[in-house]
């Protein structure tokens, strides 16, 4: 048997020349190359079928031995026709991947270097790519990336041409530049309005960094992403996402997985968004004031731009300043626009110890915090508690309402806080039993019923009482608290007046009018009474009883009290 092949290689020259010719910067991937129209696939055709007659012709032998030449010949077509057609379908190539990329985030890419595999699954691999954002040099990149790895199916090329299994991006770095600047926005999703037709099973981007700028000098807020997971990554379809990632602000571990997609790329904020999360461990100590570990959980749906969501919040050790670490609990409903970064809280419900407090307002992070928050029927000691080192100083029942506002940009959180509203405390004991006694003492003697001589253990065995304390205005600025129409009462006396309290360093100044059923020399014992025994006229109202000008001072944990004469140290300028 006598057999001459021709050289397998003769079937290419069938085939044009194809022009791949690199740009002169070999970072440029902006010109695509020549694609193979249907008179090149013919030629190739043409060529394979010359090839096959020619190779079985030249056997001289047996019908046998052709039927099996041309059995190999065609072998040897269809495996040429096969990479003719994998040849012209190659989806991997960086001038056809690379600028797809650069259009679809309105950028110009660089890369260092770029290759493509083929076995055992075809692909390439992309190191230190990097993407500017419109081609911006005065600006950081929009993205860096040390690897990026595509890898495919060859069974792809005949039933789904444009399909990835999977995208692994190592090393990569997200800027986003400052809010409200000409290079920020959503210009970095305008693309081509048609979806793209390819699909991607799998994204992978762990041990990555975004970074979001806020301007004003001060660093950017940096989110370190652990685990980045999208699947089912296409235009036209939703994708499900799996990510944890350090939390900046509070810090705390943050884990969330739902549905995202498909991008409205002409109008972003609609696109659908769906999911749960959860906060761990988020440190409440950077807004200087306050501090505790805070938890949550929360599941949420809707738009980016009107996202829905329903959640809870546990800060077992919540204090303010050096107070007494606290249980608060927060059952939430709000919605949040993540185009605008700005939260509207409808129903906040937070528990301290027994007491409800509901809230609502806006967070905004251009205008900052404002809500409101009410207490009825709350108790006292579960709201003081957290504000005082020793614990609350009296015990009883709360109700109070209030308006706030916390600026976007602060550095001590008491110090930002503003707050205008109203309370009114009532049946209140105080803790220390000193402090109560002479409360229990004092009431008697304003009565008229306590004992007219100084007597031992007399305040000890005086009727315990309670006492009631209202402020129909109060303000707070700069970590102080002003109060106007601000009364106490307990039997026998009561008083009204306007001061202030320093919520940093615990002092209290306030002046008034004390008003008793008694003279007031019957108010105190011993010396005392009968030095005032004299004035006693001078601050007697005829069918009122004694009318006197007092003066509260010292600390939250031991005020003075004492009248407010002329030539009096405590005399208030």
């Amino acid at each position: 048997m006598e057999f001459r092949a021709p050289t397998f290689l003769g079937i290419f020259q069938t085939l044009p020349a194809a022009r791949f010719e690199r740009a002169s910067n070999p970072s440029d991937w902006s010109a695509a190359p020549q694609p193979l129209g249907d008179r090149v696939h013919l030629r190739a055709y043409v060529g394979c079928l010359i090839f096959a007659r020619k190779t079985v012709k030249s056997v001289k032998t047996g019908a046998k031995a052709k039927w099996i030449v041309a059995v190999i010949a065609g072998f040897v077509v269809i495996g040429t026709l096969f990479g003719v057609y994998l040849w012209s379908r190659w989806p991997y190539r960086g001038r056809e991947v690379l600028p797809a990329l650069a259009e679809a985030f309105s950028s110009t890419i660089q890369v260092g270097s770029y290759q493509r595999f083929y076995f055992p699954h075809p692909g390439f691999v992309a190191h230190n790519v990097i993407l500017r954002l419109h081609g911006s040099t005065n600006i950081p990149p929009l993205a860096a990336v040390d690897t990026l790895t595509a890898t495919g199916s060859y069974v792809d090329f005949i039933v789904g041409p444009r399909h990835l299994h999977a995208l692994d991006i190592q090393g990569l770095h997200v800027q986003i530049p400052t809010s409200g600047t000409s290079e920020n926005g959503t210009q970095f999703l305008s693309g081509p309005s048609s979806p793209s037709a390819a699909i991607i099973d799998e994204i992978t981007a762990n041990q990555s960094v975004l970074e979001v700028n806020t301007g004003q000098g001060k660093p950017p807020l940096r989110f370190f992403i652990h685990t980045l997971t999208l699947k089912d990554v296409s235009a036209s379809k939703p994708m499900s996402y799996k990510v944890a990632f350090t939390n900046p602000l509070p810090p705390g571990e943050l884990t969330a997985q739902g549905r995202l997609g498909p991008l409205k790329r002409n109008d972003l904020g609609n696109t659908p968004l769906s999911g749960k999360s959860r906060l761990t461990g988020a440190d409440l100590g950077v807004f200087r004031g306050i501090a505790g570990k805070l938890q949550g959980e929360a599941s949420f749906h809707g738009s980016l731009s009107r996202v829905e969501i329903q959640g809870s919040t546990d800060v077992p050790d919540f204090r303010v300043g050096q107070g007494q670490p606290e249980y608060l609990a927060t059952r939430f409903h709000a919605y949040v626009n993540g185009m605008q970064g700005s939260v509207s809280l409808q129903n906040v419900q937070a528990t301290a110890g027994h007491t409800m407090i509901d809230v609502s307002g806006e967070i905004d992070r251009q205008q900052g915090w404002r809500f409101a928050f009410a207490v009825a029927g709350g108790r006292v000691q579960d709201l003081m508690g957290m504000f005082a080192h020793d614990g609350a100083p009296v015990t009883g029942a709360a109700t109070l309402h209030a308006e706030a506002f916390v600026p976007p940009e602060h550095e001590h959180f008491l110090k930002a806080l503003q707050i205008s509203g109203a309370f009114a405390l009532s049946g209140l004991h105080f803790t220390q039993a000193q402090t109560q006694q002479t409360i229990n003492g004092f009431s008697q003697r304003a009565s008229g019923t306590g004992p007219k001589k100084k007597e031992a253990n007399a305040a000890a065995e005086a009727p315990i009482v309670a006492s009631e304390l209202k402020a129909q205005n109060v303000t707070l600025r700069n970590g102080v608290a002003q109060f106007t129409n601000l009364a106490f009462a307990t039997p026998g006396a009561d008083a009204d007046g306007l001061g202030n309290f320093n919520l940093l360093n615990k002092r209290v100044d306030v002046t008034g009018t004390l008003r008793m059923n008694t003279d007031l020399s019957h108010a105190t014992t011993g010396v005392k009474a009968i030095l005032l025994k004299p004035v006693d006229p001078l601050f007697k109202k005829k069918d009122q009883g004694t009318v006197a000008p007092v003066h509260l001072s010292g600390t939250y944990d031991h005020p003075i009290v004492g009248l407010e004469l002329p030539g009096d140290k405590n005399t208030r300028k």
